[in-house]
C-alpha cells in the first residue's frame, strides 16, 4: 500500500499521510466492504483512492512541497532505477497516476477510469501518452 501511496504522490511524507488515512478511516470503510474479491486488492483500491483525493486537495489549495536536500550519490547499480523514477516523476500528474496505476499496479483501463472518473479509452490515451513520454525522457526511441 505504501508503494503505491508513494508512486501516486511521488513523496514519501504524503505516502505516510495517505497510509495514515487509510488506517484511521479503515472501521468506516470496512462497512463499504462487500467481500467480493480479494481483501487486499480491496485495500489497496482504498489506499489508491486517498492518495488521489489527497493530490486533489492539494491542487485545490496549490501546495507546493519544500525543496528537498541533495541526497547522496547513488551506488552505480542504482542509477537506472533512480532515472526510471525521476523520469516518472517528471510526468505531468494525470499521466503518471495511469501510468502507476495499470503499468505497476495492474489495474485495466476500466478500473482506472472509474477510479478516476474518466472513460477507459481516456485511461488508455493517458497511458500512450505517459509511455511516449518516459521514452523520450529516457532517450529511447518512440
Amino acid at each position: 500500500m505504501y508503494r503505491i501511496a508513494y508512486r501516486l504522490t511521488g513523496r514519501p511524507e504524503d505516502a505516510e499521510d495517505v497510509l495514515q488515512d487509510v488506517f484511521l478511516g479503515l472501521p468506516e470503510a470496512l462497512r463499504s466492504y462487500a467481500a467480493r474479491g480479494s481483501f487486499a486488492g480491496w485495500l489497496h483500491r482504498v489506499a489508491a483512492r486517498t492518495a488521489l483525493m489527497r493530490l486533489r486537495s492539494a491542487r485545490r489549495r496549490r501546495e507546493t512541497p519544500l525543496a528537498a536536500s541533495r541526497p547522496a550519490l547513488p551506488a552505480a547499480g542504482v542509477v537506472d532505477r533512480l532515472a526510471i523514477e525521476a523520469a516518472m516523476a517528471s510526468l505531468p500528474e494525470p499521466l503518471r497516476i495511469v501510468f502507476v496505476l495499470r503499468e505497476i499496479e495492474g489495474y485495466s483501463h476500466a478500473e482506472i477510469g472509474e477510479l478516476l472518473g474518466i472513460r477507459a479509452g481516456a485511461s488508455k490515451v493517458r497511458l500512450h501518452r505517459a509511455r511516449r513520454a518516459l521514452r523520450g525522457l529516457l532517450g529511447s526511441r518512440p
